[in-house]
C-alpha cells in the first residue's frame, strides 16, 4: 500500500506497532484481506501467511480502537511492541539532524552512526585511496534519479579467483543494511592490513564485490521526507504513485505470486522484469562474469535470517542441504559472540511466499549455488528503526558468521 509516514506526519500521533497471531481460518482471512487492500492504512511490516505465524502490523491511531475490536471478534489477540513509534523515529532523527550531518562531514566517519548518500559515497571513494592494492571502486550504473550505484571490490592482485556478491539496501527502510556493509567492507580491509589470518585467508582465496546501497534514491528518501518508505523512487506510468519493490522486480518467476500489479502497494513488482534501471544494472554486471560468483547474498531487515531459494514454492533445491549446512555452522559462530539467535529455511518456511525476488534469480538463472537473503536484527522490538547503537554488534556477528561460512564453501 501507499501509506506515507513522513516525519511530520507522524509528529504527535501514537502509531504502534502491533504483534498478532492468528489462530484459526477466520482471524488469518481476515489479516489477509486487510494486506491486500491497497486502501487500508495498516501498514503491514510482516505479511500473513501462515496461520502460525506472527504478523507485525503499524497502525494508524484513528484506527486503533476500530481494529482492537475487529481482532477481538475474530478471536486475535495483539501484543504492543512499540508503543510510540513516533519516539523512536524522533530519538534517531534528534541524533542526525541536519546541523548534525555537516558537522559529521568534518569529523573521522563513524561506522557506528547513520549516513546519507552522500556520506556513504565519501566513505566509498576514500576506501580507495585508503587501500589501493586490495580495493577498486567503480559504478556499474545509475539509479531512476541518477544516482550512482557504486561497489566496492575486495581481493588480491593475481589470479582470477571464485567471486562473492553482497548487497545492501533494497529496501530503503532497512538503514542497518548499508550500515552492515558499510562495516563489512572496512573490517575486510582494514583487518588484512592489520595482518589478521582468518581475513587474509579469505580476501586471497575469494575477489569480494559489495554495493553498500542498492536503492539509493529510496534510501535518500528515507532522510529527507518519509522513514518508512521501502520501494525505489521510480514514476510509474499512469499512476499517482512512485516506486517500485526491487526485490519483486527481478526477472525469475516474476509476478507468479506474492507480488503485486498495482504500483501504490509497497511490494509492486514494475512494469516489467527488470524495469528498474537498479535491479538491471546488477544482473548485467553479474551476468557479465557469471562464470566465476560462487555465492550470493543480499541483506535484509528484520527477523534475523538466513533465507534461501526458493521464494516463489514450497519445494526446495535439490541442492536445499548443501546450501544449509554450511549456514548452520555460520549461525553457530555468530550467537558465539552475543547469543544473537538467527534461524536458516527457506522463504515460505519462515515467511512467505513471495516472488521475482534476487536470491531465486541468482540461483535459478544465474546458476549460483549458494544465494541467500539474510534479515538482519531484531525480530520486532524496533523492527526498521534499530537504533545506530545496535550497528557494530550487528555487524559484527554477520562478519563472525561470513568468515565461517566462505571458509566452509571452499
Amino acid at each position: 500500500m501507499d501509506v506515507s509516514f513522513h516525519w511530520f506526519c507522524l509528529l504527535q500521533q501514537l502509531y504502534q506497532l502491533w504483534r498478532v497471531r492468528p489462530t484459526n481460518v477466520h482471524g488469518f482471512n481476515l489479516l489477509h484481506k486487510m494486506a491486500v487492500n491497497e486502501a487500508s492504512e495498516v501498514d503491514f511490516w510482516t505479511l500473513p501467511v501462515k496461520n502460525t505465524s506472527n504478523i507485525d502490523i503499524l497502525v494508524h491511531p484513528n484506527l486503533q480502537n476500530y481494529l482492537k475490536k475487529q481482532l477481538h471478534d475474530a478471536g486475535i489477540k495483539h501484543n504492543v511492541i512499540i508503543d510510540d513509534l513516533q519516539k523512536n523515529i524522533e530519538k534517531e532523527r534528534n541524533t542526525i539532524s541536519d546541523e548534525g550531518v555537516r558537522k559529521r562531514q568534518k569529523k573521522p566517519f563513524k561506522l557506528s552512526q547513520y549516513h546519507t548518500y552522500d556520506e556513504i559515497q565519501w566513505f566509498i571513494n576514500n576506501l580507495q585511496t585508503s587501500y589501493p592494492d586490495k580495493c577498486t571502486v567503480f559504478t556499474i550504473g545509475k539509479s531512476a534519479d541518477d544516482r550512482n550505484l557504486t561497489l566496492v571490490k575486495i581481493g588480491t592482485k593475481g589470479k582470477m579467483k571464485p567471486a562473492i556478491w553482497m548487497d545492501c539496501g533494497v529496501h530503503a527502510r532497512e538503514w542497518i543494511s548499508p550500515a552492515t556493509c558499510l562495516y563489512l567492507t572496512f573490517r575486510l580491509l582494514d583487518d588484512y592490513q592489520r595482518g589478521n589470518t582468518a581475513v587474509i585467508d579469505l580476501v586471497d582465496h575469494y575477489d569480494l564485490y559489495i554495493l553498500p546501497l542498492a536503492n539509493p534514491d529510496g534510501y535518500e528518501y528515507t532522510w529527507t521526507n518519509t522513514r518508512l518508505w521501502r520501494k525505489s523512487r521510480s514514476r510509474n506510468r499512469k499512476s499517482r504513485c512512485i516506486g517500485v519493490d526491487l526485490n519483486r522486480n527481478w526477472g525469475y518467476r516474476w509476478m507468479e505470486g506474492g507480488a503485486s500489479q498495482t504500483p501504490c502497494s509497497d511490494i509492486y513488482a514494475g512494469a516489467k522484469p527488470f524495469s528498474e534501471p537498479e535491479t538491471k544494472a546488477i544482473a548485467d554486471f553479474i551476468m557479465k562474469h557469471q562464470y566465476k560468483w560462487k555465492a550470493y547474498l543480499t541483506l535484509h531487515s528484520y527477523s534475523q535470517l538466513w533465507l534461501t531459494p526458493w521464494g516463489y514454492t514450497s519445494t526446495l533445491p535439490l541442492d536445499y542441504q548443501d546450501m544449509v549446512d554450511p549456514v548452520k555452522r555460520a549461525i553457530v559462530s555468530m550467537r558465539k559472540l552475543y547469543g544473537t539467535q538467527y534461524q536458516v529455511g527457506s522463504t515460505p518456511d519462515l515467511l512467505y511466499i513471495s516472488v521475482g525476488r534476487a536470491e531465486d534469480w541468482a540461483k535459478g538463472i544465474a546458476k549460483i549455488k549458494y544465494s541467500y537473503a539474510v534479515e538482519l536484527r531484531d525480530t520486532g522490538t524496533h523492527g526498521f528503526v534499530l537504533p545506530a547503537n545496535q550497528i557494530i554488534a550487528t555487524a559484527k556477528e554477520i562478519l563472525a558468521g561470513l568468515l565461517t561460512f566462505f571458509k566452509e564453501i571452499k
